[in-house]
């Protein structure tokens, strides 16, 4: 039998137990949510969005916001760290939200003004729902472009 090493400390019989029921109980949640089908409980969620391929002749869909600013420019609002520091999953994971008080918006607008004030500030703000059409996974035709909620920014 190999000696253990010096300093070891073995776990007692109760320890191993509260670890080995906190292990049992995170599979558990992890394969719960697996079965419900869900990103509720993130990290345990499915983040099913990532397993299954699309249809090669099928559509994608995709979110973006289309500002006016100050000069009357139409331009799309860059949904990164560097352009407004919000990330476009993050405006389609609260689109809900955007769509039932489109004031929330104004903090995309403040959060431009406050990184680019050299640029012009934006006056209104329009959530687009893109749709393209696919065959053989290349996008052809023209996309469907539907607007969905505009807000007004406020000085």
């Amino acid at each position: 039998m190999a000696s253990e090493p010096s300093g070891a400390i073995r776990l007692g019989r109760r320890s191993r137990t509260w670890r080995l029921v906190a292990a049992l109980a995170a599979l558990g949640v992890l394969a719960t949510a697996q079965v419900v089908d869900t990103n509720d409980w993130f990290p345990f969620g499915s983040l099913s969005q990532y397993a299954t391929g699309r249809d090669l002749n099928g559509s994608v869909s995709s979110i973006s916001i289309e500002a006016v600013d100050a000069s009357g420019t139409t331009l799309r609002v860059p949904l990164n760290q560097t352009g407004v520091g919000i990330g476009r999953a993050e405006i389609e994971g609260q689109l809900g939200r955007i769509l039932d008080d489109p004031a929330l918006l104004q903090s995309v607008a403040d959060a431009h003004a406050a990184m680019h004030p050299d640029e012009p500030a934006y006056r209104e703000l329009t959530v687009v729902h893109t749709t393209r059409d696919l065959a053989d996974g290349r996008p052809v035709g023209d996309p469907t472009r539907k607007e969905l909620v505009t807000w007004t920014v406020e000085p």
